[in-house]
């Protein structure tokens, strides 16, 4: 389980826009177009809320390890499957066409990773429409409404 703790700015029906800080994953994160950079190192994250947050509170947001997990296969693993497909494919291939081996490894390997590229493209996308990748306010930590009012 992947937590994140942030404060909510603004609340619409089912999701707030929670203000946290920027972590090294958001470069490679499926999911970024949810967010909003404020500055180098804030964002503003629309998240499913779960836990009926309001403006003010500090939550938690929560992304599955499963979802970060897949995700990072996805970016990682795929594109250097793709090239070794290509590149282990490439001799018989060749041969198949009538071409020089070695123009055959470069074409038949760049082949490999153009269609891993295409793969995971597919893959996120899939992801995206499950809306797998959205981040959820999993809890209230601290409640805006709990702290007293100052009288004047």
């Amino acid at each position: 389980m992947s937590a994140e703790r942030g404060i909510v700015e603004k609340v619409e029906p089912g999701w707030a826009w929670v203000k946290t800080k920027r972590s090294s994953a958001c470069s490679s994160c499926g999911s970024r177009h949810h967010c909003l950079t404020q500055g180098s190192d804030q964002m503003v994250v629309k998240a499913q809320n779960t836990a009926r947050a309001k403006k003010g509170d500090e939550v938690e947001l929560y992304l599955s390890s499963k979802t970060k997990l897949k995700g990072t296969a996805i970016v990682y693993l795929i594109p250097v499957l793709g090239v070794f497909v290509g590149a282990f494919s490439a001799d018989p291939l060749s041969e198949a066409f009538g071409m020089n081996s070695s123009l055959g490894m470069v074409v038949f390997t760049l082949t490999g990773l153009v269609a891993a590229v295409f793969w995971m493209r597919h893959l996120a996308n899939r992801m995206d429409a499950k809306q797998t990748l959205i981040p959820k306010v999993k809890r209230v930590v601290f409640s805006a409404r709990a702290t007293p009012i100052k009288r004047i």
